[in-house]
């Protein structure tokens, strides 16, 4: 949040996320505290005995683009 209010100076908080949830590829779904815990129980249950070392990245695709498709901020109120 604080690089994109570095960006978005004019704008709260608020506006900031939703610009953020906007940007996002899977339409609808946006990353709550949940998922994050969710991902952490499975990685801590014996689900997961076989898995180590990895990163497992929650955030709906949001790293997976070179580009994302954030509004100019001079285009947003």
């Amino acid at each position: 949040m604080n690089e994109m209010d570095e960006i978005y100076p004019h704008l709260d908080s608020q506006r900031i996320v939703e610009i953020v949830h906007n940007v996002g590829v899977l339409k609808g779904a946006n990353c709550e505290p949940n998922d994050i815990a969710n991902a952490a129980l499975y990685l801590a249950s014996d689900d997961a005995r076989y898995i180590s070392g990895h990163n497992l990245v929650v955030d709906g695709a949001f790293t997976s683009f070179k580009s994302l498709e954030f509004p100019a901020p001079d285009q947003v109120q």
